[in-house]
This record gives C-alpha cells, sequence and structure tokens, in this order.
C-alpha cells in the first residue's frame, strides 16, 4: 500500500498528515448516501506531525531603527543581514520538513501562504522526493481535523479520477 501525505505548510508552522493511520475513517466516510453516520473516531497522534518554524518575519536587533542599526557613532543597513538570516532560517526550517516526508509514495502540499511555493522550489533540489509531489493547492487556515479532512478528500479525489481515465 502506498503512503499517502499531506503538508499543510505555513510560515507558523507544517503539519504532516499521513494516511496511513487514517484509513478506518475513510472506510466509513464511504458509506451510502443519506445515510446516518456516528461520530468519526478521534484523530490519532500517528495521524499528523507538527513541526513549528522558527522564522520571524519581522526581525530587528537591540537599537534598530527603520533603516538603520545603532552601534556607537556607526550606522549600517541590516536589511541584508536580515535578509541572510531569513533565508538560513527557512533552509533549515525546509530541511526539518523534508527529513518527515523522505519515505513517502505520494505527497500534496497546501497551505494559506506563499511559503508552501518557496518549499516546492526546495524540493527539487531532492529529486527522488519532488518526483513523488503531485499537486501544490491554496488552502485556508484551518484546525487539524480540518486538515486530515483535506487530505482524505483530496486523495479519495484524486483516485476517483485516476480510476476513471
Amino acid at each position: 500500500m502506498k503512503k499517502k501525505v499531506g503538508v499543510w505548510i505555513d510560515t507558523e508552522k507544517a503539519v504532516i498528515i499521513s494516511l496511513d493511520a487514517v484509513e478506518a475513517r475513510a472506510n466509513v466516510q464511504n458509506s451510502l448516501p443519506g445515510e446516518r453516520l456516528g461520530k468519526s473516531p478521534k484523530i490519532s497522534n500517528d495521524t499528523y506531525k507538527i513541526i513549528t518554524s522558527p522564522i520571524q518575519t519581522k526581525l530587528r536587533l537591540p537599537g534598530d531603527t527603520k533603516d538603520f542599526a545603532k552601534f556607537g557613532n556607526q550606522h549600517y543597513s541590516t536589511e541584508i543581514k536580515n535578509m541572510h538570516k531569513l533565508k538560513n532560517v527557512k533552509h533549515q526550517y525546509f530541511k526539518n520538513i523534508l527529513q518527515g516526508i523522505k519515505d513517502v509514495d505520494e505527497l500534496v502540499l497546501f497551505g494559506p501562504s506563499l511559503i508552501k511555493k518557496e518549499f516546492e522550489a526546495q524540493m527539487i533540489k531532492y529529486p527522488l522526493i519532488h518526483s513523488r509531489l503531485l499537486s501544490v493547492e491554496a488552502a485556508d487556515v484551518m484546525t487539524d481535523k480540518q486538515m486530515v479532512r483535506w487530505v482524505e478528500n483530496y486523495f479519495r479525489t484524486a483516485n476517483n479520477t485516476n480510476h476513471q481515465v
């Protein structure tokens, strides 16, 4: 069986959602239309993994003004230093996510911000993982349950379109 994973990514956190632990829930969802369903089982901790982001979008050093940093009589622009620091922090964040998805068979990225496109660009450096990427989708801010449901629906519709071709 293929390991299907969805990654919800934002500048605050990334949530890696694995469908291996959700198969029982997916079978419950495939009942007849109009049939009343009981409550879905609770989402286990095996279903998703949260990676917190160290990204700070507004970096300031003590004594900074808008344009210059103040150190005694010297002033210098901190813009370049902050850009490099942000780039390095994002790179480490992406490496942490890549560690969590290195052994998947199918992958979908989704989330509200543009960082998912930056992560996709970083994935190109790892062709083995990038070849397993099915799609990059826009999505709103969601709760953990909504994220799991979104991934379930995505792979269910992806499987239905594959069988119809």
